[in-house]
C-alpha cells in the first residue's frame, strides 16, 4: 500500500471515529492520533489539515451535547439520506421511498467489497460510510469512485447546511472530510491516467 494510500486509510478511520459517540470510542486517544495524522495530511492538503486541527479545538463534546445534536430526536440527523430525501408518510411508501431505493444501492455496495451490516446502523449513516473508504481505501475499482462521486459527495451540502445553520463545530470535521474524499478522488484520477 502507498504511503498516500496508508494516510487516507488512518484518515478516514479517525475521521469515522470523531463522527461517533466520544463514550462509544477512546475520545483522548483519538484526538491524538488525529494531531498526529493531521500533520502527516498537511504535508499532502494543509487545508484539510487545517480544518481537522479547527475541529479538535471543539472535541470531544460533553456526552449532552452530542446526543442533542446527533441522537435523540436529533437536530442534525447523521444518515445522509435522512438530509436528502422527504420522510415517507405512511410504511408503505417507505418501501418506495427515495431513501429506501438510495440505501438499497448502499447495501449493494457494501456487499461488492464482501462488508455487511450487523443490523446496528443504517447504511446511510455517515460514520460508517466513512469506515467503509477506510476499509477500500487500497481497492482501485470504479465503484468505490461512483460511491464517492455519486453516494456521498452530493449528500453533504445539506448537511452541511443544517451544520452552518446549529452553528456546530462539526462544520470543520465535515470540511476535513470533503477535501479529503476529493483529494482521494484526484489522487485516484492521476494514478489511473499514469497507468493508462
Amino acid at each position: 500500500m502507498s504511503e498516500v494510500c496508508e494516510l487516507f486509510r488512518r484518515a478516514y478511520a479517525l475521521i469515522a471515529d470523531l463522527w461517533c459517540n466520544p463514550q462509544d470510542v477512546e475520545a483522548k486517544r483519538v484526538a491524538e492520533d488525529v494531531r498526529g495524522i493531521s500533520h502527516l495530511l498537511g504535508r499532502v492538503d494543509q487545508e484539510a489539515a487545517a480544518y481537522l486541527e479547527q475541529f479538535l479545538a471543539h472535541y470531544p463534546p460533553s456526552e449532552e451535547e452530542y446526543v442533542e445534536l446527533f441522537e435523540l430526536n436529533p437536530r442534525c440527523p447523521l444518515y445522509l439520506g435522512s438530509h436528502a430525501f422527504e420522510e415517507p408518510k405512511t410504511c408503505a411508501q417507505a418501501a418506495v421511498s427515495d431513501r429506501n431505493e438510495y440505501m438499497i444501492e448502499l447495501i449493494g455496495i457494501y456487499k461488492h467489497f464482501g462488508l455487511g451490516l450487523a443490523g446496528r446502523e443504517l447504511p446511510d449513516y455517515l460514520p460508517l460510510m466513512v469506515e467503509f473508504l477506510a476499509l477500500t481505501v487500497d481497492v482501485e475499482v470504479p465503484i468505490r469512485r461512483k460511491f464517492v462521486q455519486e453516494y456521498f459527495l452530493p449528500f453533504l451540502p445539506a448537511l452541511r447546511e443544517r451544520l452552518v445553520t446549529l452553528n456546530s463545530p462539526y462544520l470543520h470535521l465535515l470540511d476535513g472530510l470533503e477535501r479529503l474524499l476529493k483529494l482521494d478522488l484526484e489522487v485516484r484520477m492521476k494514478e489511473e491516467a499514469h497507468h493508462v
